[in-house]
């Protein structure tokens, strides 16, 4: 049975119209005729006569029908049709790898099963059967596909009711996506590897008295955690680190470890208070920042301008409070950074409490109160490239943030002010800005030593097999992709278009 995953392109047949016009409007050649002499012709209007019938008709027959196939090609076919059922009693789905931890840990289950009559199968995308003697050949990489869309893939291919044993590790970085709801007869055994536990070098960067602070993640079956490691210049032995240089940069690593060298950061964060109207505010966030700076050890430098001209360029951060906007023709001053703006407009009183992305283990009784704002902007709500970062307890913007080029523009709807909210007040302001400056930098991948695992009541699934007769009586479909086909038949049809219509051109003026 044919199928069309995008059959809104069938529309475009609609464009063989245009071969059939061109064909229909047909011009006839005029005749010459002999004679021997014009002297007693009179003037008269050139005439040409048309016809409304169709020349060439195989012709046009070729050129439409290469407008269906592409119109064809456009709605992505395929074949539908019964797959062959095998004699198997039920499937043996193994995790790729590591297979041979996998095996061992479950080789008495996986034994049985197959003495019973049950088919293995690698548990990917491809789902491809494997003899028992080949479990222990397969030297593949980890597959980076979730369970979930694996399973959700599987219902699909599977024959209806075939029970099915799947083994595989449980950790949580293969747990990705939503749980889905299954109709699958799953049998689901998970171990924990013998790898559980991991330590790496999340990241390095250069302090203001030169010495290396490290990231350092570490992560077991029970949690993630991330500690900070100080190593100074004269730790030439350390049993754990060894720091060296790399094409004249300094790279750190984690000694007796796969991971390859990561390299230390020697910037300096450079972020600029402007504080034209609002010195009280700068205060407070300046309080912030260097809470900030003391915590994360990191190089920054920060400066306080009350004037414009005292901004230098190639600021990391700028945060503009004035009840101007900043100026559109400075905005080199943060190009590739961050600008932090104050909003204007509409002020308003409002009972509410400040909700930031993070909840940095608050509780309900320890609100950040908010008292005043400005409202947002419909236009700035409707936005797709603006996003909310901090809330209020009413879903509005507090804090947005939008990309303009590769600038990070944020707007504050509020003051960095007592009578405006408790901001300045709170524990977790600092936390906050830091959690706003640590997002400013490069995500850094750590799925791949992520080592939690997923409890046993959290990947319950729903396999309920339906009732429904229809459901009993339907069988296990394979899918054939008829792009291929589709190109060649496309090819080949505009190959004798263009064989037809040269030779009739050779027949009209040869």
């Amino acid at each position: 049975m044919l199928q069309l995953l995008n059959p809104l392109w069938l529309w475009t047949i609609a464009g063989i119209i245009v071969p059939i016009v061109i064909h229909l409007w047909h011009i006839k050649t005029g005749k010459t005729l002999k004679i021997g002499s014009i002297a007693l012709l009179g003037e008269s209007a050139r005439q040409s006569s048309r016809s409304f019938r169709i020349t060439d008709l195989i012709l046009l027959l070729l050129r439409c029908l290469m407008l269906i196939i592409l119109a064809l090609l456009l709605t992505a076919p395929f074949w539908q049709k019964q797959a062959k059922l095998t004699k198997a009693k039920g499937w043996v789905l193994l995790e790729k790898q590591p297979v041979k931890e996998v095996y061992a840990r479950f080789k008495p289950q996986i034994d049985s099963l197959i003495k019973a009559g049950y088919e293995i199968h690698e548990f990917d995308a491809s789902f491809k059967a494997i003899k028992p003697e080949e479990i222990l050949k397969d030297s593949t990489k980890s597959q980076s596909r979730s369970y979930w869309s694996l399973l959700k893939l599987l219902e699909q291919q599977l024959p209806q009711k075939t029970p099915v044993y799947l083994f595989t590790s449980n950790q949580l970085r293969y747990f990705k996506d939503n749980r889905p709801e299954l109709a699958l007869d799953l049998h689901w055994k998970t171990h924990t590897p013998a790898d559980s536990v991991s330590t790496w070098i999340q990241g390095a960067y250069l302090t203001p008295t030169d010495s290396i602070q490290l990231i350092v993640g570490n992560s077991k079956a029970s949690g993630t955690s991330f500690s900070k490691i100080n190593l100074q210049s004269t730790d030439r032995g350390n049993p754990l680190f060894n720091v060296s240089v790399e094409e004249g940069k300094p790279v750190a690593a984690l000694k007796n470890s796969p991971q390859p060298p990561v390299p230390v950061d020697t910037s300096t964060l450079k972020i600029t208070i402007y504080q034209n109207q609002f010195p009280a505010d700068a205060a407070y966030l300046e309080a912030a920042l260097q809470a900030v700076k003391k915590f994360s050890g990191r190089k920054i430098k920060l400066i306080s301008a009350t004037n414009f001209n005292q901004i230098p360029a190639k600021q990391n951060w700028i945060f503009w409070l004035s009840n101007q906007n900043f100026p559109q023709k400075n905005q080199k001053l943060v190009a590739g950074g961050n600008l932090f703006e104050y909003e204007t407009g509409k002020q308003q009183a409002i009972n509410s409490w400040i909700n930031s992305s993070e909840s940095f283990g608050r509780s309900a009784s320890e609100p950040i109160n908010l008292y005043q704002h400005f409202l947002a902007d419909k236009r700035s709500i409707a936005d797709e490239n603006s996003e909310t970062v901090w809330k209020d307890g009413f879903g509005g913007p507090v804090l947005s943030l939008q990309q303009n080029g590769n600038t990070n523009i944020y707007r504050f709807y509020s003051r960095f002010n007592p009578s405006w909210n408790d901001l300045p007040w709170s524990s977790d302001f600092p936390k906050m800005i830091l959690n706003l400056i640590y997002e400013s930098f490069p995500p850094v991948d750590f799925s791949n030593n992520d080592r939690r695992i997923m409890g046993e009541d959290q990947k319950q699934i729903s396999t309920a097999i339906s009732s429904d007769p229809s459901y009993k009586n339907s069988k296990q479909m394979d899918m054939i992709d008829l792009k291929h086909a589709c190109w060649i038949a496309l090819f080949l049809v505009f190959l004798l278009e263009r064989i037809l219509s040269q030779t009739k051109k050779e027949e009209n003026y040869g």
